[in-house]
């Protein structure tokens, strides 16, 4: 295979069009996958700036708490914790979700 450099230096046809790739990349979004772009692009030896339309970055990023949403769980029905499917749902959509029948 050909390195980053040599990759990033030589124009690519596709099709009728052309791209020509360059060791400058504007990444847009600057959550968690923006930031591993433009770090893997500073690896390689590019230049990067990076562009959200956050006044902080970290996009949906800085809101995940690293745990998985569920309802009627094992572990809430041992500490007695009272929860159901439908209030699950309710949850979901007061949070923002946009498409109710994925949540469903």
């Amino acid at each position: 295979g050909r390195s980053f450099s040599q990759a990033m230096s030589a124009p690519v046809s596709k099709g009728v069009s052309c791209v020509y790739p360059a060791q400058q990349v504007i990444v847009v979004g600057g959550g968690l996958a923006g930031f591993s772009a433009a770090h893997t692009v500073l690896e390689h030896g590019g230049k990067c700036v990076v562009l959200d339309k956050s006044p902080f970055c970290g996009g949906n990023s800085t809101k995940a708490t690293s745990g998985i949403n569920g309802s009627e769980t094992k572990t809430q029905k041992a500490k007695g914790i009272e929860d159901s499917n439908q209030l699950f749902v309710s949850d979901t959509l007061k949070g923002g979700a946009k498409k109710p029948e994925v949540v469903e």
